[in-house]
């Protein structure tokens, strides 16, 4: 493997580890549905299986999100390899991306609930306001999502001119 592609790759892996062993700890050591404390007045752990996309959208069309999710996953890759040294920015973006959606995928693809449907293990829950039930992937997802954002507003520009100006010195350099 060469050396740009070592930090991806352990970004990717760690993702995948921590997230895999949190769903398979809440799976083994709660019921679904149960709750318990973690940080008062802030967050608790919930487990819930999500049968669905984000929020539980499409559960009844799974072939959907998952025909969707794979896309997006070849397509990220595919993105993470050609533009590995781009910037380090957008190159932990997309490993956050690739991390956080391959560990729902493996989910998806392996994790059956009592009814037999395929479900992602949800546990962490905000206690100060109404929102879903997510886990260790989804958090990699968003943060990906917003550093992606503010690579793209913020950086791209700047990056595709250093580049430009690059090339354009290599021209001048051989005489072309």
């Amino acid at each position: 493997m060469q050396k740009r592609y070592l930090a991806p790759v352990l970004i990717i892996a760690g993702i995948l580890a921590v997230d895999q062993i949190t769903k398979a700890v809440v799976r083994a050591t709660m019921e679904v549905g149960e709750t318990r404390p973690f940080l008062p007045h802030l967050m608790q752990f919930t487990y819930w299986q999500n049968r669905g996309a984000s929020f539980g959208i499409l559960a009844e069309h799974r072939w959907v999100y998952m025909l969707l999710s794979a896309a997006a996953l070849v397509i990220m890759t595919v993105l993470l390899c050609k533009y590995v040294s781009r910037h380090p920015l957008l190159t932990t973006a997309l490993s956050f991306l690739i991390g956080g959606g391959a560990g729902n995928m493996i989910a998806r693809l392996f994790v059956t609930d009592e009814m037999g449907y395929k479900v992602v293990t949800d546990f962490f829950e905000f206690t100060f306001v109404d929102f879903a039930i997510f886990n260790v992937a989804d958090i990699f997802i968003t943060f990906g999502a917003v550093l992606l954002g503010v690579y793209i507003v913020f950086f791209e520009g700047k990056v595709e001119k250093r580049l430009r100006a690059r090339e354009e010195e290599s021209h001048d350099g051989d005489g072309t």
